[in-house]
């Protein structure tokens, strides 16, 4: 039986990733760890360094999605604006939270000790980081300044982290992650497979049949450029309420595909 997933969305901030400066890997990994836990990525979102287009992008996400995770604009600098955006957007005061603060003192002293930075003081522009929207969490960041953040927005939960990867994926793992798995409803399960044949086309059909006698099933081909393979790769995904019933799911329909399509099969590291 399938179970509605946990439906997330991502919401990518910053100029310098829209005006092609910074490639954002921040999305795709977040992608990658929301599929190992079971959560449906439903929008990818990126926006300029300006508080409307934040808030606009805000809405968009929590319109249609459980789970928000924003990353970028949490640091000192005039254009680091996410969590003054979100605050503004949601009618909440920015107020200098003494647990965020307690955050940012010892890092930025852990990081003087370790010779990183000349100066470990707490300056105006450090004390930034540690205004968040009232009735906010502060989440540790043991990597770099910023704490990250959670808050409630209607039915939704959003999680701001940093936009330097080692930061954001440290605060996920610690933070974002643990509410995940006490979040998450029924299980999911996917696998990469390879078959030789050439032509999507002609593959098509065995998908589509498949998949309607696998009710549940998700079968997606991702084809590359003619000549350049002999293979095809086929995703083949599922999601229920019972762990070893969506393994079997996914087997069996692969095996199926296998046979209907007569075409040889390997499997593959995704």
């Amino acid at each position: 039986m399938e179970q509605p997933s946990l439906k997330a969305g991502i919401l990518i901030i910053g100029n310098e990733v829209l005006d092609g400066i910074v490639l954002d890997t921040n999305a795709n990994w977040m992608e990658q760890r929301f599929v190992e836990l079971g959560v449906e990525v439903r929008r990818v979102v990126s926006v300029r360094d300006e508080l409307e287009e934040i808030g606009s992008g805000l809405d968009f996400l929590t319109d249609h999605c459980d789970v928000v995770v924003t990353s970028g604009g949490l640091g000192p600098t005039h254009d680091d604006m996410t969590l003054k955006a979100i605050a503004s957007h949601l009618g909440l005061e920015l107020e200098e939270n003494p647990e965020a603060l307690a955050i940012v003192e010892r890092q930025y002293r852990l990081l003087h000790e370790r010779g990183i930075i000349s100066n470990g003081d707490l300056t105006e522009s450090r004390r930034k980081m540690a205004h968040i929207p009232k009735g906010s969490v502060p989440l540790d960041n043991r990597v770099g300044g910023a704490p990250g953040v959670m808050l409630r927005v209607g039915k939704s939960t959003i999680f701001c982290l940093p936009g330097v990867p080692a930061e954001l994926k440290d605060i996920w793992k610690s933070s974002v992650e643990p509410w995940l798995k006490n979040h998450v409803v029924g299980r999911y399960y996917q696998e990469i497979v390879e078959f030789e044949v050439i032509d999507e086309s002609t593959f098509s059909p065995y998908i589509d049949e498949v998949m309607t006698e696998f009710p549940g099933i998700w079968i997606k081909s991702l084809p590359k450029r003619y000549g350049s393979t002999r293979v095809m790769r086929v995703w083949v995904s599922c999601r229920s309420d019972d762990e070893e019933e969506v393994k079997q799911k996914v087997k069996d329909a692969i095996k199926n595909l296998q046979s209907v399509s007569h075409a040889r099969i390997r499997d593959v590291k995704t």
